[in-house]
């Protein structure tokens, strides 16, 4: 779908064309799956999160994307792009000062009751949410009152996504600002201590975290989101041991969708497992545990009935996942036969696989991510199954569960003499 022969046939017309056939087929699925069709309203309802409407939606967005592209030319682009960062500082300063939450969830809010719950001069205040109402964000009811939309809203009652947004602005961003500076300054070192994040901040982020628990609760909830995946958990019994597991959301889910089910969550931030206490509710507290742990220290828990380490391998350089993955092997060892590690991150595509442009560049604005605070990195298949031959030759891969979705999940095992 991205091949260079197709986007230079691509001409407006039959982008156009495109579009409206895919969009045909949109509003189709949308009335088949009795979903509302999206609006900017506040009360609109969410999309449906199905992978085979999502394939409807990228499919969509790029030739939708393609349209602007051609229309627009390249000097246009380039103009628009280079001031996306100046539009940047509306969000920065709205979520800052928590516009999101001072504009009521029901009728509008003037200027000068905005600024005030939001401790700003009406000046700036009113220049920051007229540019976000031109991003289709908040919208003004009439002259001089706003009030929430669709995309405001969405940050006005869902918590974790607000998080994941505010905390990309507050940190990532700031971050990525330094790239270029320092990788020159370390341009074949990469590691936590080596990377934007690093040169920003003057720390690594993980002891950013640690240094700032009132970040490390918002970065919690931000990661908070939960895919279930086709791998067969009725099957296990016994205790899934959930390496740096942080607050314990995963477990928390687990435990929920299978009763049958205990997890012991193991993380080495202390602030991230008291978050994790206060989460349990009455059905789940006696089957979740949590201990301090260090996962580049040897496994402690032996009998597991699975494995699991869940968005950490990206976290991590190369040479910190072999040691990682070396880490485990005692408590594979100690446990029965078959016993699986699961490796539950993004999978990248291998290098020349044909792959859909957008669905590709989701994937490498993740790793992007990865390159500017962690000195890390997201990876193919191909290389995990090197880092953990480099770990231990008796690793193997079995079944590799490629979700359409953000994640993917490695089944892998230890080899029996």
């Amino acid at each position: 779908m991205g091949s260079i022969a197709k986007q230079e046939e691509a001409s407006i017309l039959s982008l156009a064309e495109g579009i409206l056939k895919d969009t045909k087929q949109v509003i189709s699925y949308l009335k088949s799956s009795k979903a509302a069709l999206p609006t900017f309203s506040a009360a609109a309802e969410p999309l449906p999160t199905a992978p085979d409407f999502q394939q409807l939606q990228t499919s969509l967005r790029t030739q939708l994307e393609d349209l602007q592209l051609l229309v627009d030319g390249p000097a246009r682009f380039y103009r628009y792009f280079l001031v996306s960062g100046y539009e940047i500082a509306a969000f920065q300063i709205a979520l800052t000062f928590d516009f999101f939450t001072a504009v009521p969830a029901q009728g509008d809010i003037s200027l000068a009751e905005l600024a005030n719950k939001a401790g700003l001069d009406q000046d700036r205040t009113n220049r920051v949410i007229r540019m976000l109402i031109t991003q289709r964000v908040f919208q003004e009811t009439r002259p001089g009152f706003f009030a929430h939309n669709a995309f405001s809203m969405a940050l006005h009652r869902d918590e974790e996504m607000k998080s994941m947004v505010h905390y990309s602005f507050d940190e990532m961003l700031k971050a990525s600002a330094h790239s270029s500076d320092a990788i020159k300054a370390d341009p074949f070192e990469a590691d936590s201590v080596h990377c934007p994040f690093y040169d920003r901040f003057g720390i690594p982020i993980f002891d950013y975290y640690r240094k700032h628990p009132e970040h490390a609760g918002r970065f919690a909830k931000a990661m908070a989101g939960w895919r279930k995946h086709s791998y067969p958990w009725a099957d296990l019994k016994g205790t899934v041991v959930d390496i740096g597991g942080g607050s314990g959301h995963v477990a928390i889910e687990l435990a929920k969708f299978y009763p049958h089910l205990k997890v012991a969550v193991q993380d080495g931030d202390a602030a991230m497992l008291a978050i994790g206490q206060k989460l349990l509710s009455d059905s789940v507290r006696d089957r979740i545990s949590f201990t301090h742990a260090n996962f580049f220290e040897p496994q402690q828990y032996v009998g597991a009935s699975a494995y699991l380490i869940r968005q950490c391998t990206h976290n991590w350089a190369d040479h910190d996942v072999v040691k990682i993955l070396k880490a485990i092997v005692p408590g594979l060892e100690g446990s029965a036969p078959g016993t699986p590690l699961l490796i539950n991150d993004m999978i990248m595509p291998e290098p020349g696989s044909e792959v859909p442009r957008l669905w590709e560049r989701e994937r490498r604005q993740a790793d992007m991510v990865m390159l500017v605070c962690y000195g890390a990195k997201q990876r193919t298949v191909s290389e995990f199954v090197g880092l953990l031959k480099e770990a231990d030759p008796r690793y193997v891969l079995g079944k590799v569960h490629a979700e359409k979705g953000a994640l993917g999940l490695l089944e892998v095992y230890l080899e029996r003499s």
